[in-house]
């Protein structure tokens, strides 16, 4: 197995080479890759370039050849839904919104159920527990991942 160095979108999936600083032949588990997170701004699903889709696709094929869970951010839902900006409890009801996640799982394979909307806090003073409880969830899926790859990898040490 090539071990790949993931850094920026733009760039495309290079080889990590061995005489790299840092590289490391042979990892444990605490220092393998746990869950692979793609952040995509709603209101840009749509304008998605042929190349950053391509390439996106690619990392995702890897990331399954690896065993890697993998979870979409779908980041702005406020802003691309007029519906969820008057209220943020609309999310889960919104066509729109499920719409753009229908399109995202198209564009990179991910199944609906991994893909998260949230509302970004970008100009707020204060906390919104709907915003909060947005957030809290995509956290919790992210841990959620992270423990079943760890109950996995435990299973496939002790075979």
């Amino acid at each position: 197995m090539t071990p790949y160095l993931c850094g920026q979108i733009d760039h495309a999936l290079s080889p990590l080479q061995a005489d790299a600083h840092g590289f490391r032949q042979s990892v444990n588990l605490q220092d393998r890759i746990h869950w692979v997170v793609y952040v995509m701004d709603t209101c840009k699903v749509s304008i998605m370039s042929t190349k950053l889709e391509e390439k996106l696709a690619a990392i995702h094929r890897r990331i399954n050849l690896l065993g890697i869970p993998q979870l979409v951010l779908l980041t702005k839902v406020d802003e691309a839904c007029p519906c969820v900006a008057d209220n943020l409890r609309n999310v889960y009801n919104s066509q729109y919104i499920k719409a753009k996640a229908q399109e995202v799982s198209g564009h990179l394979g991910v199944p609906m159920s991994c893909i998260v909307p949230v509302k970004n806090y970008n100009e707020e003073l204060e906390l919104g527990m709907s915003c909060d409880i947005l957030l809290l969830s995509a956290l919790i899926q992210m841990l959620r991942f992270a423990d079943n790859y760890f109950h996995e990898a435990n299973d496939n040490d002790q075979e």
